[in-house]
């Protein structure tokens, strides 16, 4: 099954590169665009899942909280993990229902 991340479906090389990229200094190119398309992914998500519901997100929201998901995936936590975890911070931070 391919992890997702809101309405969107992350490649499953996307998932497996997470798992497999070593965190060393050569690492750091890749590790920035692993990051760069996590954040492309989630708020391309983001975005998709708030016009859905009928809002325009706050200014700061989309950049916090798809920050918060590559900080969290970084972290090690898993991409539903980093989700909730995620979704729990902005609903508390922007006052979302």
């Amino acid at each position: 099954m391919i992890p997702r991340l809101g309405s969107f479906a992350l490649p499953a090389l996307i998932a497996l590169n997470l798992a497999l990229v070593p965190r060393s200094g050569a690492a750091q190119v890749g590790s920035n665009m692993k990051d760069q398309m996590i954040f492309h992914f989630c708020s391309k998500a983001m975005t998709a899942d708030l016009e859905k519901a009928g809002r325009l997100p706050t200014s700061g929201m989309v950049e916090d909280t798809c920050g918060c998901v590559v900080k969290q995936i970084n972290g090690r936590a898993t991409i539903d993990q980093a989700k909730a975890i995620c979704q729990a911070k902005a609903q508390q931070k922007y006052a979302l229902q």
